[in-house]
């Protein structure tokens, strides 16, 4: 007796237009019944919950993510070309291609989709009473029409899905994190729901892709004979890791001791 295919396998085995149907028809569900539903129970949190999640979605900016990773790309070029040891500047060359990942993957999602939601025109939530959840206006490069899809959500997806493919140990609460920072979105009334699973999705889907590119020239990554891929310098990664959080942790407890010391009654 077989077994029957697994949904991913069978959705694999769909023609191309089979898929752009079933995508864009789950997309109108969306479109009609989920956005308008989320909008509505959202619109009601008090004041204190929605102002929590206006400042957590700052997180999903992505102006402070490339100014940082930005920076260290460039601190970590200049110290891997100081004359130390092979090892420290090998150390030096892998955090900074790390970083100029993640900032490559953010700016070129987010250059994407904002491209992309000022050519859709979807009007936001704000305007939902008035024009409803379907009103399009393409072309128009007005914030006030640039929905779809949500741009917060998209770094909040990128910088997770590199997270989670440099530390595919803890993807799942990497994972989880994300999909908090991009909910925040549709919570306080910037997106429809929709919006930001597409946006999320969108960030996701180009930390993978910008992945496998980036395997192909056996760059950062390498393709292993069955198909995976892994992390070049996995191993100096993990024992830098390691030797940070030893210190760290070192650190920790010195400080506890001086503190601690401080506060002895004296004699």
């Amino acid at each position: 007796m077989s077994v029957s295919p697994i949904l991913p396998d069978k959705f694999s085995r769909l023609a191309a237009y089979e898929k752009v149907v079933l995508a864009l028809s789950v997309l109108m569900c969306a479109f009609l019944i989920i956005d308008p539903l989320v909008y509505t129970v959202a619109r009601e949190f008090n004041p204190g919950t929605r102002s929590f999640f206006r400042s957590l979605t700052n997180l999903g900016k992505s102006g402070w993510v490339l100014s940082i990773s930005g920076v260290l790309v460039l601190l970590f070029t200049w110290l891997g070309a100081q004359q130390i040891s092979r090892r420290r500047s090998a150390g030096y060359r892998l955090v900074q291609q790390l970083f100029l990942y993640l900032f490559t993957a953010v700016a070129l999602s987010g250059m994407g989709v904002s491209l992309l939601k000022n050519i859709l025109g979807r009007a936001r939530p704000k305007y939902f009473e008035k024009l409803g959840p379907l009103e399009f206006q393409p072309f128009t490069f007005d914030h006030s029409f640039a929905s779809f899809p949500s741009g917060h959500a998209t770094t909040a997806g990128a910088v997770a899905g590199v997270m989670a493919i440099v530390w595919p140990g803890a993807r799942v609460p990497l994972f989880i994190a994300g999909a908090w920072i991009a909910s925040t979105r549709f919570l306080i009334g910037a997106h429809y729901f929709s919006d930001t699973v597409v946006g999320c999705a969108i960030g996701v889907a180009s930390a993978y892709f910008l992945r496998d590119r980036l395997a192909l020239r056996d760059w950062l990554f390498r393709r292993n004979e069955d198909g995976s891929i892994r992390l070049r310098g996995q191993a100096l990664l993990s024992s830098s890791t390691r030797s940070l959080t030893s210190r760290v942790e070192a650190l920790g407890a010195e400080l506890k001791e001086r503190v601690s010391g401080g506060t002895e009654p004296r004699q």
